[in-house]
């Protein structure tokens, strides 16, 4: 069977060819000088250092006015600035001693081919006291900024697609930057040296729906009292009803009866015996005392999906993991946000804490929007 004829055309990916300019300008009729090696970086003389600072906040500014730029900088004044290159030969000897200077070149083009001021932290003189960690490879400022009188509004991580997440660092991260009232946020390189970028943000997951403390004692009566008659099937349980079933957060209507899964009705149990809540069930117990309806969620490859109203009156906002069921490399990871917001949901990771819950989630997002 043949295929059917195509009526789009396909998004053209960018090359970034050395020695070609990607600029739509027009280059200056005397070619500007190339960056020379001075102490242990790469130094541009005013004016030209002047131009690049104040109107691209591009390079270190130097005593004399000159600005020191990053490998990937130099990059970009190459693709989008008319910049030559130090020599035919600097890319490849440079990326031998700086491999990962491929997915920090792309990553920063990308980052700014919007308009957005991306910055790396090498770039940031002390005396600004900007607050940044040190897994923070740039700060950004949104396009319309003066980057030298306002403060940035995000924390910029990159990674490649292959490499390992460590979740729990990556949420210490996001709290440290996030209290400081900054954005975190990361580019992910892929193999075909795209880039796809990512919010990381905290949810406050919460409901309308009855929790336990809500329920009258002739509920909780008449939920212990249905207790008693329930038939295992599966790993959980089928219970017949002769009467309407008190709470509609536990459990799923089915062939006359209320079907349980195994952690709403374990949890049940301890709660009718007033017992305290074991540790494979603290998650649980946090969620549903939040108000909200817990389902499964392995149709969307995730342990819930989360409702914040009854099912059937709205769709669910969230898909959660608990960090230890959380994808392992970034690869994975993107694949489950994309197919979290393909069905109009937010991905979440659950972290246990002290004495509480972290929900940490990563959104997709573009400069601009």
């Amino acid at each position: 069977m043949g295929r059917q004829k195509r009526t789009f055309t396909p998004r053209a990916r960018t090359t970034r060819p050395l020695g070609t300019s990607l600029s739509p300008n027009q280059a200056p009729s005397i070619p500007l000088a190339p960056p020379v090696k001075k102490g242990d970086g790469w130094y541009i003389e005013p004016p030209l250092a002047s131009r690049l600072h104040q109107k691209s906040a591009l390079g270190r500014t130097d005593s004399d006015g000159g600005i020191f730029l990053t490998h990937e900088e130099i990059l970009f004044c190459h693709w989008h600035r008319h910049l030559p290159l130090p020599d035919d030969d600097w890319f490849s000897s440079t990326v031998r001693q700086d491999p990962e200077l491929v997915a920090r070149s792309v990553a920063f083009d990308v980052a700014r081919s919007g308009g957005e001021l991306v910055v790396p932290v090498s770039n940031i003189a002390k005396k600004r006291d900007l607050t940044t960690s040190e897994t923070t490879w740039a700060l950004r400022w949104n396009r319309e900024q003066n980057f030298t009188k306002e403060p940035p509004v995000a924390h910029v991580r990159w990674a490649w697609t292959t490499d390992d997440v460590d979740w729990v660092e990556m949420e210490q991260w996001t709290r440290d930057v996030t209290k400081n009232g900054l954005l975190a946020e990361l580019f992910v390189v892929d193999e075909e040296l795209d880039v796809t970028m990512y919010r990381l943000s905290f949810s406050t997951i919460e409901g309308d729906q009855k929790t336990w403390n809500q329920l009258n004692e002739a509920d909780v009566d008449v939920l212990a009292s249905y207790w008693e008659t329930r038939i295992e099937r599966g790993d959980g349980w089928y219970i017949p009803l002769n009467a309407p079933w008190p709470w509609p957060s536990l459990g799923v209507e089915h062939i006359s009866g209320r079907h349980l899964r195994s952690e709403e009705g374990r949890w049940l149990a301890q709660m009718l015996k007033n017992e305290s809540i074991s540790d494979d069930l603290r998650l649980y117990d946090d969620l549903i005392n939040r108000g909200v309806v817990l389902r499964p969620g392995f149709k969307y490859g995730s342990q819930w999906r989360i409702y914040d109203a009854a099912v059937g009156d709205a769709h669910a906002p969230w898909l959660l993991l608990p960090v230890e069921r959380a994808p392992m490399t970034w690869n994975a990871a993107c694949l489950s946000v994309r197919l979290a917001e393909g069905v109009n949901k937010i991905w979440v990771c659950a972290f246990a804490m002290d004495q509480s819950w972290s929900y940490l989630q990563v959104q997709r997002w573009l400069p601009g929007r």
